[in-house]
């Protein structure tokens, strides 16, 4: 297939983009900066267009010709809500409508699990709402400007299925993790990572909030699914793109301190956070494709490649 991409050179972006090229498709890669990732300019099957996503005119001319369209790019600004509004739904409801035009088959979208993070929000109030599983289904409740734009897309991209012959799925990734998927490229902006391997390697205090975690996911296993919607025939179909295991930070900590051989000591910090885990139903991935994660191997994998750096 000939997919059109935008965020191909983050971190995210750059996985998928990877995982498409070994599945032998073509990629038009939209990049507010062609040269981050340098490495992507030597693979014959990339085209590397500078813009950004807001660039509509540009973005009406590339979408022609491609068998699919995969965005992924985030224009994030969370100061207000008219900002997030314009600079990011807008330019994402514009590219469907111009792949809409273009006869794309196939608009996947990068949504976030954002979408419902009143769940998990400090700023929520206790009783508010039972979010003791959240599933594709679950009605949508953003407590973020961030998660609101997340939430506008997919119902404007689910009227736009309506509307067309076009199919669009969409997938929540949640926390994504992993090394640089080639030389030059980037692994996950969070720091959190680094700085548990860094005060374990100088045998310091690890300080890690009670209760927190998440169903991390490795950026490999997330590639995983793209490639699955991209050469399935699902239509209108949300995944929520996590592992199915909740792994908590104390256990992360836990991993860096027994593979640097440290004597840090972990100190939990009192939070907000509820003893009740918040979960993400997965059960549409293993559904459809027999995806199924559990992210401890990768986890451990990724905390070794930090050590030695």
């Amino acid at each position: 297939m000939n997919i059109f991409i935008t965020g191909g050179t983050g971190f995210i972006g750059s996985h998928v983009s990877m995982a498409f090229l070994e599945q032998g498709h073509r990629i038009t890669m939209l990049a507010r900066n062609p040269n981050k990732v340098p490495k992507f300019a030597e693979i014959s099957n990339i085209e590397i267009v500078e813009g950004d996503i807001t660039d509509a005119k540009l973005i009406e001319r590339l979408i022609c010709g491609h068998d699919a369209c995969v965005h992924i790019a985030l224009n994030y600004n969370d100061s207000s809500g008219s900002e997030m509004l314009i600079n990011d739904t807008l330019p994402t409801v514009q590219l469907s409508d111009y792949a809409r035009n273009a006869k794309v088959k196939h608009f996947i979208y990068t949504s976030s699990t954002a979408a419902n993070d009143s769940s998990y929000s400090s700023n929520s109030v206790k009783g508010d709402v039972n979010f003791s599983l959240i599933t594709s289904q679950t009605k949508q409740r953003p407590s973020t400007f961030y998660g609101a734009t997340k939430a506008a897309s997919e119902n404007f991209l689910i009227a736009q299925s309506y509307q067309s012959d076009m199919r669009i799925n969409i997938i929540r990734p949640g926390y994504v993790f992993g090394n640089p998927v080639i030389e030059g490229a980037f692994t996950e902006g969070d720091t959190r990572f680094f700085n548990i391997v860094k005060a374990a390697q100088a045998h310091k205090p690890i300080y890690i909030t009670e209760n927190d975690g998440t169903q991390f996911i490795s950026a490999p296993d997330l590639a995983k699914l793209y490639v699955a919607i991209l050469e399935s025939d699902v239509n209108r179909t949300t995944y929520q793109g996590l592992s199915k295991s909740f792994v908590t930070w104390k256990e992360i900590a836990m991993e860096a301190i027994k593979m640097t051989a440290s004597n840090s000591e972990i100190i939990m910090q009192n939070s907000y956070l509820a003893d009740d885990r918040v979960l993400w139903d997965v059960s549409d991935m293993k559904k459809d494709f027999e995806l199924e994660f559990d992210p401890r191997e990768q986890l451990r994998e990724h905390l070794n490649y930090l050590i030695k750096l």
